[in-house]
């Protein structure tokens, strides 16, 4: 989390129109500061520097003071953590957003925004709910205000004036708990054997990922892949084989998603990938990249290098139906995939390639999950079995059977 490094793009932040204090002011995170005026506004840029290591805490300072904002600085980063800061609401969320610090100390009272507003804001983004706020206010432990914060998903309350032994201690008390949570949801949200989202994760990364579609009028791609004849090989060549196959396509699957995209374990030999933002096209070309790169590892079978391959199946959804659901995406998905296997091995199928009018039969009960669907032996329903007919017509890989 909260990783800033020298490569990084500054951000420009609406400071203190005061430029004797700017002048004066304490580069907070050990790089250059230059200031320039702005219609009659005094503003800074901060250049980032390599000072202070990534695995170090970030604490992020929303707060207009700037003798407060120094007093943090020192304290924060002479007790090893990382510190930037962000003079008005607006500009403290888009820091949050971009670089997800590990916490946020907010003041009640701020330009543009007031710090009520902005926690409500940081607490209702995906990407920056979970980061801990604490709130920085002289009122007195017994003011409503305190209450009020905690209502509105504060973390903890510092009072002014501060003391370092109070701001470490609710720092560390704070991280610790964060880091107790993310262990929880670690253990809650990923598959133990390929590390990768288990399938309650899944599901919240597709509704997110709907939302997303439907909010930005952009595109999401659903693709679920599934080894073929796993458990005959498991048969011919011992479940120790099984597993490299799965954890040996896990791996790939971490190693060719991009940023936008995120593997997980659907179960069994079932993985899937959620591309938000995306294309039919980049997630036929991301499934055939998969498709061919996992059909030319050669793995130790038996006596010889034996090669085996997989099927996939792909949905998109372009913010059509607002009804339109994370079963709804996954049972596009599957069909497709179903009719992949339908063809034999090394087959990918998408959804919209499909006829409308002749879709393969589900049987009764969810087939994500590992209810299978079923087989039919009329292939007629196929529209178009693979994402080009150069793919179409290359033979599929014949797996170590």
């Amino acid at each position: 989390m909260g990783d800033i490094s020298p490569t990084l793009s500054a951000i420009e932040f609406q400071l203190w129109p005061a430029s004797g204090l700017v002048d004066r002011w304490i580069h907070h995170i050990g790089g250059r500061s230059r200031r320039r005026s702005q219609g009659g506004k005094t503003s800074m840029s901060t250049v980032y520097s390599e000072s202070g290591r990534d695995d170090q805490p970030l604490i992020l300072i929303v707060d207009d003071d700037l003798s407060f904002v120094r007093m943090i600085t020192h304290i924060a980063q002479n007790a090893g953590f990382r510190t930037t800061s962000a003079a008005d609401g607006h500009t403290g969320l888009a820091i949050a957003e971009k670089y997800t610090p590990n916490v946020i100390l907010l003041d009640v009272d701020i330009p543009d925004m007031n710090g009520f507003d902005v926690c409500r804001e940081i607490k209702t983004r995906l990407t920056t709910a979970d980061i801990p706020v604490i709130f920085v206010t002289g009122a007195d432990r017994t003011d409503p205000l305190v209450e009020q914060c905690f209502a509105i998903g504060a973390n903890d309350i510092i009072g002014k004036p501060i003391s370092k032994v109070d701001v470490l201690a609710r720092l560390r008390v704070v991280l610790r708990e964060q880091q107790l949570r993310d262990a929880y949801r670690k253990l809650a949200l990923e598959d133990p054997f390929t590390t990768l989202a288990n399938r309650r994760q899944l599901f919240l990364t597709i509704t997110e990922s709907l939302m997303m579609s439907r909010r930005d009028q952009s595109e999401s791609v659903l693709l679920i892949a599934d080894i073929d004849a796993l458990m005959v090989a498991n048969d011919r060549h011992g479940y120790d084989l099984g597993d490299e196959l799965i954890l040996t396509f896990a791996r790939l699957v971490k190693r060719i998603c991009g940023a936008d995209a995120r593997g997980a374990r659907l179960g069994g030999d079932e993985l899937a990938i959620v591309l938000r933002n995306s294309s039919r096209e980049a997630g036929l070309a991301l499934a055939d990249r998969l498709r061919q790169t996992f059909a030319a590892i050669a793995f130790d079978a038996s006596t010889s290098p034996k090669h085996f391959s997989a099927c996939f199946g792909l949905a998109s959804y372009r913010g059509e139906s607002p009804d339109f659901s994370a079963d709804d995406f996954l049972r596009q998905a599957d069909t497709a995939l179903f009719a992949a296997k339908q063809l034999g091995r090394n087959r990918l199928v998408a959804f919209w390639q499909l006829d409308p009018n002749n879709l393969p039969e589900i049987a009764p009960g969810k087939r994500h999950g590992r209810t299978r669907t079923r087989r039919k032996t009329d292939r007629s329903f196929v529209g178009v079995p693979t994402a080009d007919p150069q793919t179409a017509a290359s033979p599929p890989a014949e797996p170590g059977t």
